[in-house]
């Protein structure tokens, strides 16, 4: 199976590509959405509270959207997708997605979708509040604090939150979180450390929100260690 992925130059996304044989993939929540396309149509993915197993077809291209920003290009409300993964038309209309079909099917697709995207956030952009807000949740800082930060009531934080996001500034929090400290788990880190770095209380504290994230423990995102090809000899 082959997969890739590089950082858009038009739009707040990152484009993904997958090949391989069609075998069943789970998909950790991350904060995001993506719009797909399958090799036959297209489908958004929506923003995900739990593990979700998927057997996506034999070659899928997609846009990963920053968090809250899939809402502004879509149109459509982030909560009314959560956990789903639905048909573009149903969003777009058929007729729009019958055109961006054709026209992913005719050429390439990632530069058909992130087209697409930049012309809706032309005439849409994400709101002014959005960037900051998931910088300030995703480096801890309190819910109450960040509406504060952006000039917002934290009941309109959380308001704004399931609009863009799909669920409440907390659990986005969380789940950006786990991101952060799988990525450093994953590159080596220790578990402590991790935790400390990623502004948990303690370890255990940072066990309890991978286990609502993601199914698992951190010590399942740690990569074993490398073979050193020391051996012994009786």
């Amino acid at each position: 199976m082959g997969y890739s992925e590089q950082r858009s130059t038009l739009v707040p996304a990152t484009v993904w590509r997958r090949q391989g044989p069609v075998v069943p993939v789970e998909i950790l929540p991350d904060g995001c959405m993506d719009l797909i396309w399958t090799g036959n149509g297209l489908l958004v993915a929506g923003p995900d509270t739990a593990p979700v197993s998927a057997a996506g077809s034999g070659e899928m291209v997609a846009l990963r959207f920053d968090p809250g920003v899939a809402a502004s290009v879509l149109g459509a409300p982030a909560d009314a997708m959560v956990n789903g993964r639905v048909d573009f038309a149903d969003i777009a209309g058929a007729s729009q997605a019958r055109r961006l079909s054709e026209e992913a099917a005719a050429g390439d697709p990632g530069d058909v979708l992130e087209r697409f995207a930049a012309a809706q956030l032309d005439r849409n952009p994400p709101p002014r509040w959005l960037h900051p807000a998931t910088s300030l949740l995703s480096a801890g800082h309190q819910v109450a604090g960040v509406a504060d930060q952006i000039s917002a009531s934290p009941r309109q934080l959380q308001r704004w939150s399931r609009h863009h996001y799909g669920y409440g500034a907390k659990m986005l929090q969380r789940i950006l979180r786990v991101n952060a400290a799988m990525t450093g788990l994953r590159t080596g880190c220790s578990a402590v450390d991790t935790a400390y770095n990623c502004g948990y209380a303690d370890y255990a504290h940072m066990f309890r929100d991978f286990r609502s994230v993601t199914g698992r423990s951190p010590a399942d995102f740690i990569p074993p260690a490398p073979d050193d090809g020391l051996f012994w000899r009786s």
